[in-house]
């Protein structure tokens, strides 16, 4: 199989599922080992703990990347600080100490944020930074006019193939499904609208078992150049945007203990890509 680069990674644990999910780095190399994931954009999961210490909760889940980063450059080349508009001022200096002191090169929001993103966007591009709000509307469009220093990762919806093509500075995820559950990724229409070179593959743990998404790639009726752009070819060159010297490493990487295929891939009886594993 062709290498895969994941730019919708999340580590952490999140509450905001039932049950909860989560996965720690050791997990995430694991999973990327057995289905050749080379590398992968990292972030924080959806408010990865019940944030009982306040900003410093926020701070903990972003150090968890940043060590990733530093301990796995290979095939964790860079990542995103997890924001939180509740700790105002605090969040936002929050977020700035992640940019500039662990090297995290932008910025990751999660529903319900909106608005409140924006003084976070305004700090990420203020030095040319990589942001996922996790959003694909109009609020999207705004927000991606308003900052064309910023890059944006927008789930590649039809809404958004449809509506945010003239942005030059948003490029295109392949995450989950493109609209509703159950509808069916078009990949030769999604490049007829945004252009081939704008998209990238997102796996989404650890909500999501991203190897049912792997397979639409390799079975889609399109050509093997652009399954190899989505695969991993576009995500390199945005990599090398904030790490001109990161090379695509000669393979997956080594997991680092052995799991059973329950540990690592156990699913919602009822949603069959539906990750449940709380690690």
């Amino acid at each position: 199989m062709r290498p895969y680069i994941d730019c919708h990674n999340h580590i952490g644990r999140t509450i905001t599922r039932v049950p909860p999910v989560g996965q720690n780095t050791a997990m995430c190399l694991a999973r990327f080992a057995e289905t050749g994931v080379y590398a992968a954009i990292s972030m924080p999961t959806a408010v990865g703990s019940p944030i009982v210490r306040g900003v410093e909760d926020i701070r903990h889940q972003n150090e968890v990347i940043a060590r990733a980063c530093r301990d796995f450059p290979q095939h964790f080349p860079i990542g995103l600080a997890l924001i939180e508009p509740r700790f105002g001022k605090l969040g936002i200096e929050e977020a700035e100490r992640a940019m500039s002191e662990l090297g995290l090169v932008g910025i990751v929001s999660h529903p319900p944020i909106r608005e409140a993103a924006i003084p976070f966007v305004e700090a990420a591009a203020a030095r040319g930074g990589l942001c996922n709000l996790h959003l694909h509307d109009a609020l999207m469009k705004e927000i991606a006019q308003m900052f064309p220093q910023a890059t944006f990762l927008v789930h590649a919806s039809t809404w958004a193939a449809e509506n945010l093509a003239s942005l030059d500075n948003v490029l295109f995820e392949v995450v989950q499904y493109p609209d509703e559950r159950g509808t069916r990724w078009d990949l030769r229409w999604l490049a007829s609208k945004v252009g081939a070179d704008r998209i990238v593959y997102g796996g989404d743990l650890p909500y999501y078992d991203y190897r049912h998404l792997q397979r639409t790639i390799e079975e889609a009726e399109v050509d093997e150049d652009l399954k190899d752009r989505i695969a991993y070819r576009n995500a390199l060159e945005l990599i090398r945007r904030y790490r001109p010297d990161w090379e695509l490493p000669p393979g997956p990487p080594t997991a680092p203990r052995r799991y059973r295929p329950e540990e690592l891939w156990a699913c919602h009886p009822h949603l069959p890509d539906r990750l449940i594993v709380y690690a």
